[in-house]
């Protein structure tokens, strides 16, 4: 890999391949197939397995997609639409060496296509996700706080608690925590093109529990983080009823919505309606890495794996914010 690196400038995004039981590769190749023609400025690294990459392009293309691999040798058989070691081991090694080319200035963002964590974690890999090994990647003593922010082109949301049951959720709710992520929120506005974001807080409780009667959540902790945020100049408000928050939000402008983004307290209550909103078009972005990296909104679909079924779309779309959030975030650099 060493070679590879050395001739790569930085201008390349790094796409790994996902979980090759899965429809990783092939949405990935369907995505390089189509952004090579529609925009053919665009330079793509794709990392992964290169002879299962290879067998998934036509013969005409093969020449020009073997130009933009990053080979990390072959771990298969890879047994289609089933949770497999093999597939596990290849698609970790496929993000480690990706987080290694942003890491190293050898690419300028990171694309992940979707991984199984139950492979992962057969392969002696016991990560959550994604969110928590590319933190440990970007620095494995200390850790940076980040955060998941889902988007489609008309919402965005960030989510304070990830991948809890709800009752834990709720239980660990805290203003100390949920201050972090509306400050990390904040850290979004410029890669989106709004310098001060306006933040919506999400409420817990029915009618952001009116005052009190239907719970003591928002005024004992989440009152207190959006106090503690408005004081340090963030332009946060709420808690807002979240049966309404999401209507106020959307839009596909700042001129057409009240807030740029909400600040959902759990998983479900910021995925719902984004995914009403559409997977094909929604994007899943890590927070507070010192890197950018953007996802699929959808997992390994291993019920249509092989078929040629699946949609490149949610791969474009974040290859297309990738591309947006590291050029802003360039030209933030470039003023500062």
């Amino acid at each position: 890999m060493t070679n590879r690196l050395q001739k790569k400038t930085g201008h390349s995004i790094a796409i790994t391949m996902g979980d090759p039981s899965g429809i990783g590769p092939e949405i990935v190749v369907k995505a390089w197939r189509i952004l090579r023609h529609t925009r053919p400025q665009l330079e793509l690294q794709i990392v992964g397995d290169q002879a299962l990459l290879l067998r998934l392009a036509d013969p005409s293309e093969q020449a020009h997609l073997a130009a933009c691999l990053v080979d990390t040798g072959s771990r298969g058989p890879y047994p289609l639409g089933q949770v497999s070691l093999a597939s596990g081991q290849a698609s970790f090694e496929a993000v480690t060496q990706a987080t290694q080319l942003v890491m190293q200035g050898h690419a300028r963002a990171l694309v992940t296509a979707p991984i199984h964590k139950t492979a992962w974690a057969m392969a002696g890999h016991d990560w959550p996700g994604h969110t928590e090994v590319l933190a440990h990647l970007a620095n494995p003593v200390h850790p940076p706080a980040v955060r998941m922010m889902l988007s489609t082109p008309d919402l965005r949301v960030v989510l304070d608690s990830i991948h809890l049951p709800l009752s834990a959720a709720i239980s660990q709710l805290n203003t100390t925590q949920l201050l972090e992520t509306i400050s990390i929120s904040q850290t979004a506005g410029p890669w989106l093109g709004i310098p001060t974001p306006r933040i919506a807080v999400a409420a817990l409780n029915p009618h952001a529990s009116e005052n009190g009667r239907f719970g003591q959540e928002e005024a004992r902790v989440i009152e207190p983080a959006i106090a503690k945020a408005r004081a340090a100049g963030i332009l946060a408000s709420g808690p807002w009823p979240a049966d309404t928050v999401f209507m106020k939000a959307f839009g596909k402008t700042p001129d057409c919505r009240d807030f740029d983004l909400v600040v959902c307290l759990y998983h479900d209550q910021g995925l719902i309606p984004i995914k009403l909103g559409g997977i094909e078009q929604g994007v899943n972005s890590t927070l507070g890495l010192p890197f950018i990296r953007t996802s699929v909104d959808h997992g390994t679909a291993f019920d249509i794996a092989g078929k040629d079924l699946a949609s490149p779309d949610s791969l474009i779309e974040a290859i297309r914010l990738a591309d947006q959030f590291s050029q802003a975030k360039r030209q933030e650099q470039s003023k500062s």
